[in-house]
């Protein structure tokens, strides 16, 4: 189903529609429109509950069928069910139906806020991310609910400075392209490289889990005590480092606009992370697996940026919605700060770990 020409008002009236013919929503059906993401429409439902539309399919992983990927956040969800880390599930179209021909999740509506990198953020993220990474310790969230659908990643140095690459190349090969950034690209793609043997550690002291992969403040939720994570199309079973590498990139964290992270709060989410899973040998392990993949989520989010200059696909500027129009300027911005990001990274990866003598 195309998505260049999604009219947003149609879509509301048809989900209303659609809505209104079922049991609980007959006499009671109100929508607004909350956003609209790269893969997802969102609204509100009545006062305490969300509607998100599957609309689009910009990752490869579900082979460009929208349902795909309301069929994988609702298996994330499920195993994710009553540890008040994200959304709760109360149901699913996971195939379009005759009136309505997309796919969706109902959810609780999670009243909050988005991240601001405070001491008290950046603590509440912590505790989230650690009760998350240890959630394969218990009986009751078994990794194998989870697969096939939801990818395990084996080998993710190895994966992610393949798609680095091939992320860069359209830039890199550009008739556009400055080539000061095509020599920062290939000197970042270079030094990512020379990292790639620590990737035997994570072999050499396992740990695999549920990880989100996309840390943007966008997708967290902080409300009362605790911090929650949302939006999960982009989510792996893998390292744990996946997660603290993509929370500290400097990528990552310059999509708040204005917010440059110190190096003291850090430290402090990474204290506040590994003081949180309360478990001193899983501490020492996920610390030798992010001593490894620490940067490479920077890598590959640098590459990427770079490269959707060149392929972005401007569907956004049709779609007529306000975080349509805030996302392309997010990346006309990202060209203003890529300079100091390209710094940030290169400085990460000069940091070269010691080999075990």
């Amino acid at each position: 189903m195309p998505t260049s020409t999604l009219d947003l008002k149609q879509l509301q009236t048809s989900l209303q529609s659609h809505l209104e013919r079922q049991d609980a929503y007959h006499q009671d059906c109100h929508l607004r429109l909350l956003a609209h993401g790269e893969a997802n429409v969102t609204f509100r439902l009545n006062a305490a509950q969300l509607v998100r539309v599957a609309v689009n399919t910009p990752n490869q992983r579900f082979g460009g069928v929208f349902s795909r990927v309301t069929q994988f956040e609702q298996t994330i969800l499920t195993y994710l069910s009553g540890s008040g880390i994200s959304h709760e599930l109360y149901q699913a179209q996971l195939t379009p139906s005759d009136d309505f021909p997309w796919t969706y999740l109902i959810t609780n509506y999670l009243e909050g806020r988005s991240l601001n990198y405070s001491p008290d953020d950046l603590q509440k993220a912590a505790q989230t991310l650690a009760q998350l990474h240890r959630l394969p310790l218990s009986p009751d969230h078994d990794l194998s609910t989870l697969m096939p659908r939801v990818p395990l990643v084996e080998q993710p140095l190895s994966l992610f400075y393949q798609e680095s690459q091939a992320y860069a190349q359209p830039y890199i090969e550009s008739p556009q392209a400055d080539p000061q950034i095509v020599d920062v690209l290939n000197q970042v793609l270079d030094l990512a490289q020379q990292r790639l043997w620590t990737e035997q550690w994570l072999t050499d002291w396992p740990h695999r889990c549920l990880v989100h992969s996309d840390h943007t403040y966008e997708n967290w939720v902080v409300g009362g005590d605790r911090a929650y994570l949302i939006d999960w199309e982009w989510a792996e079973i893998g390292s744990p480092a996946g997660d603290l590498g993509h929370f500290l990139s400097p990528v990552t964290v310059q999509r708040r606009p204005g917010y440059h992270m110190p190096e003291s709060d850090r430290a402090l989410f990474l204290r506040e992370y590994y003081a949180a899973l309360d478990d001193d040998r899983l501490a020492e392990t996920i610390q030798r697996h992010f001593t490894a993949f620490g940067p490479f989520p920077a890598v590959r989010s640098l590459c990427w940026t770079a490269g959707y200059w060149i392929t972005a696909n401007r569907w956004y500027a049709d779609a007529g919605s306000a975080s349509s129009t805030e996302r392309l300027e997010r990346l006309e911005q990202s060209r203003l700060h890529f300079p100091s990001l390209c710094a940030a990274v290169i400085a990460w990866l000069e940091d070269q770990p010691v080999k075990p003598g």
